[in-house]
């Protein structure tokens, strides 16, 4: 990171700005091209896990591809000043560099879909999904190889 007096490496500062982000926003490569789209969560302090449908772009990117970025953030805002050149922006951002695999066992797959509610609901990792529910949904888990964040106008 340049800025290394806006970096943040506190564990714990990393794993609030992921807990409190209502959305991931996740990059994959397709070939040459970026592809980034935004994803519920859910996190488990070691892992990230997110659905998706059994087909479509993401699933056969990461098919070919498994490394992804997620990126997270929390309060996002502009610093107006009387110019627009010394306008600036307050945000807590953190990204994470990671692969992403498959959670084919029947019990991670409950886990996995288990942290997304939990992010959403507290008490939803209790949920008893049953195996009808997940038969059509496939849980991908990153695993999280870098995560650094950054802090400004706080």
């Amino acid at each position: 990171m340049r800025r290394k007096d806006k970096q943040i490496s506190d564990i714990e500062v990393l794993h609030s700005v992921i807990n409190n982000a209502a959305v991931c926003r996740i990059g994959l490569v397709k070939e040459d091209r970026p592809y980034v789209i935004p994803l519920s969560f859910g996190f488990d302090g070691r892992n990230i896990y997110f659905h998706s449908a059994r087909s479509g772009e993401k699933v056969e990117i990461l098919k070919v591809n498994n490394h992804v970025c997620v990126e997270f953030e929390q309060d996002i805002s502009i610093i107006e000043d009387e110019k627009p050149c010394d306008w600036s922006a307050r945000y807590l951002t953190v990204v994470v560099h990671g692969t992403a695999e498959l959670a084919d066992e029947l019990v991670e797959k409950k886990y996995g879909l288990g942290q997304i509610v939990k992010h959403y609901k507290v008490g939803g990792e209790k949920y008893p999904f049953t195996d009808e529910e997940i038969k059509p949904v496939l849980v991908y888990k990153v695993i999280v190889e870098e995560i650094v964040g950054k802090i400004s106008g706080m």
